[in-house]
Protein backbone atom coordinates (compact mmCIF):
# COMPACT_ATOMS: atom_id res chain seq x y z
CA UNK A 1 0.00 0.00 0.00
CA UNK A 2 1.47 3.32 -0.68
CA UNK A 3 0.45 6.95 0.86
CA UNK A 4 -2.03 7.62 -1.66
CA UNK A 5 -4.17 4.76 -1.25
CA UNK A 6 -7.44 4.17 0.90
CA UNK A 7 -6.26 3.13 4.63
CA UNK A 8 -3.25 5.40 4.79
CA UNK A 9 -3.63 5.53 8.33
CA UNK A 10 -0.81 3.59 8.57
CA UNK A 11 0.86 4.88 5.93
CA UNK A 12 1.07 8.56 8.08
CA UNK A 13 2.93 6.32 10.81
CA UNK A 14 5.63 5.54 8.75
CA UNK A 15 5.99 9.04 6.98
CA UNK A 16 6.14 10.08 10.94
CA UNK A 17 9.26 7.69 11.87
CA UNK A 18 10.85 8.66 8.78
CA UNK A 19 10.19 12.16 9.41
CA UNK A 20 11.49 11.74 12.90
CA UNK A 21 14.73 9.64 12.11
CA UNK A 22 15.67 12.50 9.48
CA UNK A 23 15.23 14.90 11.82
CA UNK A 24 17.94 12.88 13.84
CA UNK A 25 20.18 12.46 11.11
CA UNK A 26 20.19 16.25 10.46
CA UNK A 27 21.74 16.15 14.13
CA UNK A 28 18.53 17.96 15.63
CA UNK A 29 17.73 15.44 18.04
CA UNK A 30 21.04 15.14 19.81
CA UNK A 31 20.39 18.85 20.55
CA UNK A 32 18.21 17.48 23.30
CA UNK A 33 20.77 15.34 24.98
CA UNK A 34 23.44 18.23 24.85
CA UNK A 35 21.18 20.84 26.65
CA UNK A 36 21.20 17.95 29.35
CA UNK A 37 24.31 18.17 30.02
CA UNK A 38 24.82 21.61 30.50
CA UNK A 39 25.94 21.60 33.42
CA UNK A 40 23.61 23.80 35.42
CA UNK A 41 20.52 21.16 33.92
CA UNK A 42 22.79 18.17 34.48
CA UNK A 43 21.08 15.63 37.23
CA UNK A 44 22.52 15.48 40.98
CA UNK A 45 26.15 14.40 41.17
CA UNK A 46 27.73 12.40 44.21
CA UNK A 47 29.88 15.19 46.08
CA UNK A 48 27.32 18.16 45.24
CA UNK A 49 26.14 20.08 47.96
CA UNK A 50 22.96 21.22 48.52
CA UNK A 51 22.40 25.09 48.60
CA UNK A 52 19.64 27.44 49.08
CA UNK A 53 17.44 27.30 46.44
CA UNK A 54 15.85 31.21 46.56
CA UNK A 55 15.81 34.12 48.09
CA UNK A 56 18.47 36.55 49.59
CA UNK A 57 21.01 32.84 50.80
CA UNK A 58 20.47 31.34 47.20
CA UNK A 59 23.19 29.35 46.16
CA UNK A 60 24.33 29.14 50.03
CA UNK A 61 25.63 25.78 51.20
CA UNK A 62 22.56 24.61 54.22
CA UNK A 63 23.77 24.09 57.48
CA UNK A 64 22.08 20.85 59.63
CA UNK A 65 21.35 24.05 61.76
CA UNK A 66 18.76 25.42 59.05
CA UNK A 67 16.91 22.49 58.33
CA UNK A 68 13.55 21.85 59.74
CA UNK A 69 10.48 20.12 59.70
CA UNK A 70 9.07 21.99 57.25
CA UNK A 71 10.67 21.54 53.62
CA UNK A 72 13.56 23.85 52.82
CA UNK A 73 14.05 24.37 48.73
CA UNK A 74 17.38 23.43 47.74
CA UNK A 75 19.33 22.76 44.47
CA UNK A 76 22.92 20.62 44.52
CA UNK A 77 25.80 22.86 43.54
CA UNK A 78 28.70 21.30 41.88
CA UNK A 79 32.28 21.22 43.76
CA UNK A 80 33.39 23.54 41.35
CA UNK A 81 30.43 26.05 41.65
CA UNK A 82 27.92 25.54 39.23
CA UNK A 83 24.45 25.35 40.90
CA UNK A 84 22.23 23.05 39.39
CA UNK A 85 19.26 24.94 38.72
CA UNK A 86 18.49 24.60 35.16
CA UNK A 87 15.56 22.02 35.63
CA UNK A 88 12.62 21.31 38.32
CA UNK A 89 13.95 18.22 37.88
CA UNK A 90 16.94 19.37 40.24
CA UNK A 91 14.80 20.96 42.71
CA UNK A 92 14.91 19.68 46.11
CA UNK A 93 12.77 19.79 49.68
CA UNK A 94 15.13 19.24 52.32
CA UNK A 95 13.50 18.34 55.63
CA UNK A 96 14.13 17.36 59.30
CA UNK A 97 11.90 13.96 60.73
CA UNK A 98 11.84 12.38 63.67
CA UNK A 99 14.22 9.12 62.86
CA UNK A 100 11.41 6.66 65.00
CA UNK A 101 8.89 7.89 62.58
CA UNK A 102 10.88 6.95 59.83
CA UNK A 103 10.37 3.53 57.76
CA UNK A 104 13.26 1.19 56.72
CA UNK A 105 12.98 2.94 53.37
CA UNK A 106 13.14 6.36 54.48
CA UNK A 107 16.19 5.49 56.65
CA UNK A 108 18.32 4.10 53.71
CA UNK A 109 17.89 7.40 51.81
CA UNK A 110 18.23 9.62 55.59
CA UNK A 111 21.20 10.83 57.09
CA UNK A 112 19.92 10.93 60.57
CA UNK A 113 17.01 13.11 60.76
CA UNK A 114 17.79 14.74 57.53
CA UNK A 115 16.24 13.85 54.40
CA UNK A 116 15.84 15.18 50.88
CA UNK A 117 13.36 14.64 48.23
CA UNK A 118 12.22 15.78 44.45
CA UNK A 119 10.01 18.68 44.65
CA UNK A 120 8.30 17.67 41.08
CA UNK A 121 5.45 15.84 41.61
CA UNK A 122 4.74 12.38 39.88
CA UNK A 123 1.57 13.21 38.50
CA UNK A 124 1.93 16.23 35.79
CA UNK A 125 5.41 17.25 37.35
CA UNK A 126 4.19 20.82 39.41
CA UNK A 127 6.54 22.01 41.79
CA UNK A 128 5.42 20.44 44.77
CA UNK A 129 5.45 23.54 47.49
CA UNK A 130 2.72 22.94 50.16
CA UNK A 131 3.33 21.96 53.84
CA UNK A 132 0.49 20.26 56.32
CA UNK A 133 2.72 19.83 59.36
CA UNK A 134 0.57 17.80 61.56
CA UNK A 135 -0.23 14.95 58.83
CA UNK A 136 4.05 15.41 57.61
CA UNK A 137 2.43 15.47 53.80
CA UNK A 138 3.96 17.42 51.32
CA UNK A 139 1.48 18.88 49.23
CA UNK A 140 0.93 19.37 45.25
CA UNK A 141 -0.59 22.56 44.13
CA UNK A 142 -1.72 21.57 41.38
CA UNK A 143 -4.22 18.75 41.84
CA UNK A 144 -3.55 17.89 45.90
CA UNK A 145 -1.65 15.08 45.82
CA UNK A 146 -0.11 14.00 48.81
CA UNK A 147 3.09 13.02 49.88
CA UNK A 148 4.23 11.45 53.48
CA UNK A 149 7.91 12.48 54.39
CA UNK A 150 8.22 10.03 57.01
CA UNK A 151 7.08 7.00 54.20
CA UNK A 152 9.68 7.36 51.65
CA UNK A 153 6.86 9.90 50.14
CA UNK A 154 4.01 7.63 49.71
CA UNK A 155 0.92 9.14 47.93
CA UNK A 156 -1.29 10.01 50.88
CA UNK A 157 -3.82 11.23 48.83
CA UNK A 158 -3.80 11.17 44.76
CA UNK A 159 -4.45 11.68 42.02
CA UNK A 160 -0.06 11.10 41.84
CA UNK A 161 0.42 7.84 40.87
CA UNK A 162 3.86 6.92 42.96
CA UNK A 163 6.34 8.46 45.49
CA UNK A 164 8.26 11.37 44.85
CA UNK A 165 11.85 10.67 44.31
CA UNK A 166 14.31 10.54 47.13
CA UNK A 167 17.61 11.45 46.99
CA UNK A 168 20.58 9.81 49.45
CA UNK A 169 22.15 12.63 51.16
CA UNK A 170 25.04 12.41 54.04
CA UNK A 171 25.76 14.74 56.36
CA UNK A 172 29.64 16.50 56.48
CA UNK A 173 30.52 18.45 59.31
CA UNK A 174 27.22 20.91 58.53
CA UNK A 175 26.59 20.69 55.21
CA UNK A 176 24.64 18.21 53.60
CA UNK A 177 26.32 16.66 50.42
CA UNK A 178 24.63 13.95 47.56
CA UNK A 179 25.36 10.68 48.36
CA UNK A 180 24.20 8.64 45.52
CA UNK A 181 21.28 9.01 42.38
CA UNK A 182 17.52 9.26 42.93
CA UNK A 183 15.78 6.60 44.31
CA UNK A 184 13.04 6.61 40.80
CA UNK A 185 12.37 8.50 38.43
CA UNK A 186 11.67 12.20 38.99
CA UNK A 187 8.46 13.41 38.21
CA UNK A 188 5.81 11.75 36.12
CA UNK A 189 6.00 9.24 33.60
CA UNK A 190 6.42 10.44 29.94
CA UNK A 191 3.74 10.49 27.58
Amino acid sequence: MRCGDSGGGACTGMNRRRALASIGALGVGPVHAARAQKPHRMRPQVDDVLVHAFGERAGVPIVAEEVAAAPLNAFPKAPDGVVRDGSLHNQLLLLRVEEEAMTSRTQRYASGPFVAYSASCTHTGCEVSGWLPDERNLVCPCHGSRFDIADAARVALGPAPRPLAMLPIEKTGELFRVAGTFSRRVGPEPL
